[in-house]
């Protein structure tokens, strides 16, 4: 048996036990925290890119020990790892539809993304009637799909997806379907293509209230003068030039001047329809993570990211009549034929308009037939 001790000793002892156990203890936790990645390094993702000066290359913009104080770094057996800086408009919104084997096919030519919003059926029956029907995109190696956000309207929603499994050509982000928001669309067409149609060679966007007389369309770029400005760092459309920005605040198009402070906007296009190559999508799909968002869809994306990726604006501003009023007008004036691309409020008038285009072509048909029987025309081009 152990000899008594007094009071004293045994609180001592209690003391310096207890010490000994907490240092155990530290130096166990200090070994196991050494071994944990710091929770700021982040894991490796994809590169954004960051494009500072318009027309130089796309870069993947990654932070270095010496231009960031936000860097993390650890030490071992690991090697130097720094933070990939994310993106400024990172579009990270989710697919509610996503038809992503639209574009599997050997002889594609022709992609065709059409902004639409989910209350809009009749306009896609439309289109899916006239200058979008399955005969003209097989004739000319094309698919189509029609881009849009959600609403919070359920039976809308319900609709949209009956829809889809019909006709398989709807593409559902989940971000809501607005005005203010239709860059998200515009983005949400970048991204789709870039991701999931790159193999197409032209892309075409369209509004779903235009009507596009496809075939004069395709003559047209089959032509020398379009085939003379190639198929990379393409974008063909109605220029803008000195469009004045519009600052009375009772205008659906009000913009302040902290929004945007210069009286006109540099050129850019209509957001009506234009025509792009695969790679000048992709591109500028890229640039979009990195330019802050802009509610003028059109203008943020013909005008803020084509400049920055450096290329320019090729002019077809011949070929619109964007005033719906005088469309059908002057769509019977146009003798020369070289309206392509008309923007049309009523559905009515819009297939009235396309049974012109068809007859125009069929008697394009066979005045060809004619002088070629005549000896007139001896190639087919």
């Amino acid at each position: 048996m152990f000899p008594r001790v007094t009071l004293l000793y045994r609180l001592l002892a209690v003391c310096i036990l207890v010490s000994i156990i907490m240092i155990l203890l530290q130096t166990a936790d200090d070994r196991v925290h050494s071994k944990r990645l710091p929770l700021e390094v982040i894991r490796e993702q994809d590169s954004y890119i960051d494009i500072k000066t318009a027309g130089q290359p796309s870069k993947p913009r990654i932070a270095s020990n010496s231009s960031s104080p936000n860097i993390r770094m650890f030490s071992g057996k690991e090697n130097l790892q720094t933070t990939r800086i994310p993106p400024v408009n990172p579009h990270n919104f989710k697919y509610i539809i996503n038809p992503r084997d639209t574009c599997k096919s050997k002889n594609l030519k022709y992609i065709i993304y059409v902004h639409s919003a989910p209350k809009n059926h009749k306009k896609r029956q439309m289109v899916r009637q006239t200058w979008g029907a399955r005969s003209v995109l097989q004739k000319y190696s094309m698919r189509i799909v029609f881009i849009m956000g959600v609403v919070e309207d359920i039976s809308t929603m319900e609709r949209v997806k009956y829809e889809s499994n019909s006709y398989g050509d709807i593409v559902v982000e989940n971000f809501l379907d607005s005005y203010r928001n239709l860059t998200f669309k515009a983005i949400a067409g970048l991204k789709w293509v870039s991701k999931h149609c790159d193999n197409a060679t032209y892309v075409i966007k369209s509004d779903d209230d235009i009507l596009i007389d496809m075939h004069a369309l395709m003559q047209q770029m089959n032509s020398t003068e379009i085939k003379n400005y190639g198929t990379k760092n393409l974008i063909m459309c109605n220029q803008w030039v000195r469009m004045k920005v519009i600052r009375d605040k009772k205008s659906k198009w009000y913009i302040s001047e902290k929004e945007f402070p210069d009286e006109y906007f540099p050129p850019y296009c209509s957001g009506s329809v234009f025509i792009m190559s695969t790679d000048a999508v992709q591109r500028m799909y890229q640039a979009s993570l990195d330019t802050t968002f802009f509610w003028v869809d059109d203008f943020y994306l013909t005008g803020l990211l084509v400049k920055k990726i450096g290329i320019g604006h090729k002019r077809l501003n011949e070929n619109y009549m964007l005033n719906a009023r005088v469309a059908m007008d002057k769509l019977k004036e146009d003798k020369k034929h070289e309206l392509r691309f008309f923007h049309v409020h009523k559905l009515t008038q819009i297939y009235r308009m396309w049974s012109i285009l068809k007859e125009r072509m069929n008697s394009t048909c066979k005045d060809f037939l004619t002088r070629s029987s005549e000896g007139n025309v001896t190639t087919l081009t």
